[in-house]
């Protein structure tokens, strides 16, 4: 099964064609995004994550809709730039309770990290959310470097190489389609 040769393995241009959904809205495929996340996860917390499926949800850390004249605008100041790039792609998603996901809202980034890491319910118990904490702004360059790294860690977990093993830039809805007709899966 594990072997290069094995009909189970995935070949470079299937290889490819994940990478690259990986690195699109990965968001708007809904059961898919949300399996992703919940592997990535387990895989950021070194397998030991334990997860009560009907409490997760997914959570943008730059929010769908800013308010009007927040730090948002200023980071990301085109709508279409920030709804392309970065919104709903693996770099601006974390996993939330449910419980937190409502009370992160569309707050400014510095109040979001204080509603998911503290209060009453506690530390986040994601290992991909918990990373966020790190950061002092969330911005462009933050959500790119971020991204890069999760898709790198999934193509590890993953042994995606593809044809040269390099990341593959840009949005690709018209692999996602095809590589989902082609393998049966169906998406919300």
């Amino acid at each position: 099964m594990f072997e290069l040769n094995s009909p189970l393995q995935l070949n470079s241009q299937e290889q490819n064609k994940i990478i690259q959904i990986l690195n699109s809205n990965l968001y708007l495929m809904n059961k898919f995004s949300r399996y992703v996340l919940l592997r990535l996860d387990a895989e950021l917390s070194g397998r030991g994550a334990s997860y009560n499926y009907d409490i997760v949800t997914i959570e943008h850390v730059l929010p769908q809709s800013p308010p009007s004249r927040s730090n948002w605008e200023k980071l990301f100041p085109s709508k279409e730039a920030r709804e392309k790039k970065y919104l709903h792609r693996l770099g601006n998603l974390v996993l939330l309770a449910r419980s937190k996901n409502s009370q992160a809202q569309n707050f400014e980034f510095e109040r979001k990290k204080q509603v998911y890491f503290t209060g009453s319910n506690g530390i986040s118990p994601f290992a991909l959310t918990t990373q966020v904490l790190m950061e002092k702004e969330w911005n462009p360059s933050v959500i790119e470097k971020r991204q890069i790294e999760l898709i790198d860690v999934l193509k590890n977990t993953w042994r995606l190489h593809g044809d040269s093993g390099e990341r593959l830039q840009g949005d690709s809805g018209e692999a996602q389609l095809s590589l989902f007709d082609s393998l049966d899966i169906e998406l919300e």
